[in-house]
């Protein structure tokens, strides 16, 4: 059985982050978090290799990749280069994933209490939304592995990220690292703990067979995205109208553009 730990900085335990700041690597929770972040992928490879995993691949998924210190995680462990994929998760289709599980991801932009909440990039989207309903980064990446076929197997993350991950698959089995109280503010939770319960947790999972299916992605979609400069909508509209593959349209604003998609790979080409 191969799995997928795709990995996320904000939603790692103990880390909260500096108001105003993204979580850059020259912010001063940056190293920590990125170190905190090997121990959640060892505890999750673990996890996946006692209960019977042949293959246990990482993707970085933070910024442009490269976190983490890849010589201290766990030598079984297959690192991913998307260096030259052409899509968000591209690189799949030269794997048979089972699942995938989420570290260290975050709730979506404008979340109440969500610890360094946000929808792909702090500084350039207010939000997005999906056939009306707001859509974050869980929500678009479980659709696009879902499109390949992967299923969600587990996630961890603060609270709001959780809850928010348990709307799309109610029953997932997920850790809290931690508990928002604002952007930048949480009550943390002891490294032991939430190792051992990543640890726990997946094995159940594991172990039980789990199935959270996500739904089948639109026949033809309505995305619309508020970007917080004009300038960005101006220049995402020329380049879709350049291209001429998306139907697409101005919204209310100068902020606002508005889509037709037909595939899920689609969102983070448009942000």
């Amino acid at each position: 059985m191969e799995y997928l730990i795709s990995v996320d900085l904000e939603g790692i335990h103990g880390v909260v982050g500096a108001p105003f700041e993204k979580l850059s690597k020259d912010s001063p929770f940056y190293a920590p978090a990125a170190e905190a972040a090997v121990l959640e992928v060892n505890a999750a490879a673990k996890a996946l290799f006692d209960n019977g995993a042949t293959k246990v691949a990482v993707w970085d998924g933070h910024g442009g990749g490269n976190n983490m210190d890849f010589t201290k995680i766990d030598p079984r462990v297959i690192k991913i280069d998307i260096s030259k994929d052409k899509f968000r998760f591209d690189f799949v289709k030269a794997h048979n994933f089972c699942g995938i599980l989420f570290i260290g991801y975050h709730a979506m932009e404008g979340t109440p209490c969500g610890v360094l909440a946000h929808s792909f990039n702090s500084t350039a989207i207010q939000y997005i939304k999906l056939n009306g309903k707001d859509i974050g980064e869980l929500g678009v990446d479980s659709l696009i592995c879902k499109s390949y076929g992967i299923d969600p197997l587990f996630i961890a993350s603060d609270n709001m990220g959780v809850e928010e991950m348990r709307n799309i698959c109610p029953n997932i089995h997920n850790v809290i690292t931690k508990y928002g109280i604002r952007r930048n503010e949480a009550k943390l939770r002891g490294e032991d703990e939430v190792l051992s319960d990543i640890y726990n947790a997946i094995s159940r999972a594991v172990k039980e067979k789990c199935k959270n299916t996500v739904p089948d992605f639109p026949r033809i979609a309505h995305l619309e995205i508020r970007y917080t400069r004009a300038e960005r909508a101006d220049q995402i509209y020329d380049k879709v109208l350049k291209e001429g593959e998306i139907s697409m349209y101005r919204g209310e604003d100068s902020h606002v553009l508005n889509f037709e998609i037909t595939r899920a790979v689609q969102i983070p080409k448009l942000l």
